[in-house]
């Protein structure tokens, strides 16, 4: 399986609207690393694609990387920032799957021709789905409203997305995934991750307890530190890694 990160931002982004901080300042003048769109990542495995999430800039992310097929989309909640670019699919060639939990599927308008172009699905707690030969069972985080982490399986391989988690600690499922898991991913706005996102420090406590496993911090905001400050920091704890917009990972 691979995994695009496709954006790695907040729900500001980076750089924000209006704001005129050293970091956004810099996002504008240099782009680069600390560019970040609002959250969103791709999954494929040879004939199966997945959106994981649908933020305002999903249709320029699917141009830049000319995807023309997508097999399914998964939406973890319904904060604006995760699901603002549904509406891109109104247009899209073929009819798409779209799975989430009833507060996300009830709390926005569907139009005729999104109706028409997109069959909606309600996912429930730990209820696997497959996508071709992807399985995926979402778990539920904590965050301030109903939320969606999703695991991603092939075979032996397993992708674990916390999605905007604000859990201190796992749960004995939690646990068990992340240690069968080649690549755990988490939402961590910066090194305080306040009341409803995961912060760094927890992240790096729940990576020394794993070292086997691959971790990756996204969701970035623009109160963190710059890119290469925050790779220079996490450079001692060599399985976690710092997403940027358009990595790419294979387990």
């Amino acid at each position: 399986m691979q995994i695009t990160f496709a954006g790695t931002g907040d729900g500001r982004g980076v750089p924000a609207v209006g704001c005129q901080c050293k970091l956004c300042d810099r996002a504008r003048g240099e782009g680069g690393k600390n560019h970040r769109r609002r959250v969103s990542v791709i999954i494929r495995n040879g004939a199966e694609t997945i959106l994981f999430d649908t933020p305002a800039s999903v249709g320029e992310m699917l141009n830049e990387k000319r995807i023309f097929e997508i097999s399914a989309i998964f939406l973890s909640h319904k904060h604006y920032d995760h699901i603002a670019g549904i509406t891109e699919f109104e247009y899209w060639s073929a009819k798409i799957p779209v799975y989430g939990n009833i507060s996300v599927l009830g709390n926005f308008e569907i139009t005729d021709r999104l109706y028409e172009q997109c069959k909606f699905h309600v996912l429930h707690d730990r209820e696997s789905v497959k996508v071709g030969r992807i399985k995926v069972t979402p778990f539920d985080v904590s965050h301030k409203i109903p939320t969606f982490g999703l695991i991603f399986r092939y075979e032996d391989k397993r992708i674990v997305h916390f999605s905007d988690s604000g859990n201190t600690k796992l749960t004995d499922y939690q646990k068990l995934q992340v240690k069968q898991a080649q690549l755990v991913i988490f939402h961590t706005v910066a090194w305080d991750g306040g009341t409803d996102h995961i912060d760094i420090i927890t992240v790096i406590k729940i990576a020394q307890r794993y070292p086997k496993t691959r971790f990756v911090i996204t969701h970035i905001g623009h109160n963190a530190s710059p890119h290469e400050e925050l790779v220079e920091k996490l450079s001692p704890y060599k399985n976690i890694t710092v997403a940027y917009d358009g990595m790419e990972v294979r387990i």
